[in-house]
């Protein structure tokens, strides 16, 4: 398959640039098998639903990477316990739930 992103570059992207990405993966020691079948997933996805059409810039590159590292922490760690967050770039974060709450209220709030 001719991939928008090739998924090794997205497990390296993730490993050699994402703040707290590599000591999660480290913490909760989830193999580099479990990550590249996600990375697989993720990008496979996204080529098979993104319009040809359309350019793929770095700005679809980077949610595309927020998805694929989403997916790690929703399959292979403890439920809440990290999340993505742009600090101001992508970065992995312990999972805070009054910042949860009041993120939902912002939203509900229209702000």
């Amino acid at each position: 398959m001719n991939y928008l992103v090739n998924p090794q570059e997205l497990v390296f992207r993730a490993e050699a640039h994402i703040a707290g990405f590599s000591e999660m993966v480290r913490d909760e020691k989830i193999s580099n098998l479990n990550l590249l079948e996600l990375a697989i997933d993720v990008a496979t996805e996204w080529t098979t639903e993104w319009d040809e059409d359309q350019g793929f810039g770095s700005s679809d590159s980077t949610y595309m990477l927020k998805e694929f590292i989403d997916c790690v922490i929703w399959n292979h760690t403890n439920g809440g316990k990290y999340m993505t967050k742009f600090t101001p770039s992508l970065s992995v974060v312990e999972y805070s739930e009054a910042e949860h709450h009041a993120r939902i209220e912002q939203i509900e709030n229209g702000i």
